[in-house]
């Protein structure tokens, strides 16, 4: 086949499965937004093979990612430089992740054109989201930018020849919006097993960074308010007064800005934000922390779940959660034994939460063994890649009749 998968935000394990699917002799063409720098990027470069091509498309305008009006031009203009990607390539089957319904709107209009598949993978609910954004800065643009995405995001779903949801609680959403159930899948998402590693925490980043001999807390990707930077806060004021530990923030976003104005009067010692450090050290960054934080709002859990904590499953490192119980991360943390999960309205009991894995040491290093040997059972690409393969293939003429051959008596 030839198999066009476009990517957003450039995350690493959709890349992986494209190189998989190459592996298999797919022609496969990748594509993400390279002016998207509010979210960190996979192994966008490497030795590829003849049957894929890995590709950062731009736009003419800077992207906005918080203006309303720059965003959604943003979000069109880059939805017509991937349509053209696609008229160039003439795919047999369109995977399209993370896409805003603006841009997938008009790579969807294409693919009736090109009459090929189109899986919808629904990584985020778009129109929940965008009630949450404006619920903090203006209630009115919450229920009119929540209603009109949530129309243009059904529309969509409808249309999609397959929609894959990354957890139950997404399937039953999308249910309730009319989707045929028939064309709903259930796919987790997962980390590359091979590219994140667990690794002694003594290594090079934590002696470049001074924490090797240091016990330290970190969060490690996007930061948006959804995130709950006041946690953070709190965990760094409170380390501030005990000296006992260091917290280490590598990310941006707004929820970033935000941190940075609230901690200038905090030590180095006790607390850093830094930028996102390069994809082909976070083995190495990781590996640098005795605990690993991922946060979530309670208000966030129906739309998002953050895909970092399945890098850190990988990592092989303690986790430290503070997420709504209902929300697919926060379930598979508890199904690894990987960590203490805890409400993300509850400050005291997330320093709490944070001081006990300070002075628990065999209770963290059970955590880690725990996390990695989760992710060795359930992130193996094969399984995986098959199963988009399946979905893949069901509407391609030529594969179809193929089966059917084979499937018939000599």
């Amino acid at each position: 086949m030839r198999i066009f998968v476009n990517e957003f935000s450039g995350h690493p394990f959709q890349i992986q499965l494209s190189r998989e699917l190459a592996r298999r002799g797919h022609q496969v063409q990748h594509v993400y937004f390279a002016g998207n720098i509010s979210t960190p990027k996979g192994a966008v470069c490497g030795k590829e093979s003849a049957n894929i091509t890995i590709t950062g498309m731009n736009i003419g305008s800077a992207f906005v990612k918080h203006s309303p009006l720059k965003r959604r031009a943003a979000d069109i203009e880059y939805g017509r430089v991937v349509s053209e990607a696609v008229r160039q390539f003439h795919p047999d089957a369109i995977l399209s992740s993370n896409m805003p319904p603006d841009g997938q709107k008009l790579l969807l209009q294409e693919s009736k054109r090109q009459d090929a598949q189109f899986v919808y993978w629904l990584q985020d609910i778009y129109g929940l989201a965008v009630r949450f954004f404006f619920e903090r800065r203006a209630k009115m643009l919450a229920r009119v930018g929540g209603s009109y995405y949530e129309h243009v995001e059904k529309t969509l779903l409808k249309q999609s020849d397959h929609v894959v949801c990354i957890s139950n609680g997404f399937v039953d959403y999308v249910k309730r919006w009319g989707i045929d159930p028939r064309k709903i899948h259930m796919i987790e998402n997962w980390a590359p097993l091979d590219e994140v590693l667990p690794l002694p925490k003594d290594n090079a980043w934590a002696r470049e960074n001074h924490v090797a001999d240091k016990f330290c807390f970190m969060y490690s990707g996007t930061l948006g308010m959804k995130h709950r930077p006041e946690l953070l806060l709190s965990l760094a004021q409170h380390l501030e007064k005990m000296r006992e530990a260091i917290l280490i923030v590598n990310g941006a976003g707004i929820g970033a800005d935000w941190l940075r104005e609230h901690t200038k009067d905090l030590s180095p010692d006790v607390f850093r934000l830094q930028p996102f450090q390069p994809y082909d050290r976070l083995s190495e960054v990781l590996g640098a922390a005795d605990v690993l934080i991922t946060l979530l709002d309670s208000d966030a859990g129906m739309f998002a779940v953050p895909s970092k904590a399945l890098a850190y499953l990988c990592a092989g490192r303690a986790m430290l959660m503070a997420a709504p119980e209902e929300n697919q991360a926060t379930k598979v943390v508890r199904a690894a034994n990987a960590g203490w999960v805890v409400s993300p309205d509850s400050p005291a009991d997330f320093v709490s939460a944070g001081r006990k894995l300070i002075s628990s040491h065999d209770q963290r290093t059970w955590f880690g063994k725990q996390a990695r040997a989760y992710a060795e059972s359930h992130f193996d690409i094969v399984p995986i890649a098959d199963y988009f393969l399946n979905l893949l293939e069901k509407g391609v003429p030529a594969i179809q009749q193929a089966r059917e051959r084979v499937a018939l008596p000599a």
